[in-house]
């Protein structure tokens, strides 16, 4: 919201600056017009209708929801949480987890370690747990096509808007009549004007409002499955009955670079 604020506060800023004779709320009535509004909008969700399965259209509102949310994933202290299990599990055994299990909140984790701790074939563990995985991405592959392609097609009909203003337009002008030919070009431009409005709302639309938050469903995407990833190839480890010094080195290469460094910062002023 607040990307999308400043960017609304830039386009206005751009548009009080424009030097002319008109004040700024008549400057703004220029770039108001219901009928773009809703050719842009309209048009583009009919497309993203005819592109994707109407359920996914329903999950808009959900998606959005996400995008606002904050969605923080503590890498760092999941690890800590692996060793700690991993120290347990060495000295009372798997099955000592399974009271663990029922007190983490995240559910891919609790189920998994809580599964860990009855069942014997790590192959049979890890391929539910990338199933459950392969799951997400798919979901979150889907909600971020959805902006895409909205935001692929809001340009476009902005432009079809536009060139559905110019054939009213020119069809409407009439060289005859009353009035002056100065005047009726003077129409003639306003209408103009008014019909690049719809390519305008196209374009703001696909660019500040839509990719922007198909780029950050897929940055969340990318976060959360490096977090699932973690888990999972801890709980594995685990299963395993690794060193806890082994389980932080390999668990340690999915953390971001700027995390370990924040971590080791943290370690010399402790």
């Amino acid at each position: 919201p607040i990307g999308i604020i400043a960017g609304l506060t830039i386009i206005l800023l751009g548009i009080y600056l424009q030097k002319t004779s008109a004040t700024f709320p008549q400057k703004l009535n220029w770039f108001i017009s219901s009928s773009a509004l809703f050719i842009v909008i309209g048009s583009t969700f009919a497309a993203a209708m005819v592109a994707i399965p109407f359920n996914s259209i329903k999950t808009i509102p959900a998606v959005i929801g996400i995008t606002v949310r904050s969605l923080a994933f503590d890498y760092l202290a999941v690890i800590d949480k692996m060793l700690e299990l991993a120290a347990i599990g060495r000295k009372d055994g798997l099955f000592a987890l399974e009271k663990h299990a029922r007190e983490i909140e995240d559910p891919f984790f609790s189920n998994y370690l809580e599964q860990a701790t009855f069942e014997r074939d790590a192959k049979k563990l890890k391929a539910n747990m990338d199933m459950e995985m392969n799951n997400i991405m798919s979901r979150h592959e889907a909600g971020a096509e959805l902006f895409t392609f909205m935001g692929t097609y809001a340009p476009a009909f902005g432009m079809m808007g536009t060139v559905i203003g110019l054939i009213v337009m020119m069809y409407g002008f009439d060289t005859g009549g009353s009035g002056s030919v100065a005047e009726k070009f003077a129409d003639l431009l306003q209408g103009m004007a008014t019909a690049l409005i719809t390519t305008l709302y196209g374009v703001v639309f696909a660019n500040l409002v839509f990719l922007p938050i198909a780029a950050k469903l897929e940055r969340r995407s990318i976060n959360e499955l490096r977090h699932k990833e973690i888990v999972a190839q801890g709980i594995l480890m685990l299963h395993a009955k690794e060193h806890p010094i082994l389980i932080k080195e390999k668990l340690m290469n999915f953390v971001p670079k700027e995390l370990k460094s924040k971590k080791s910062e943290n370690k010399d002023s402790d």
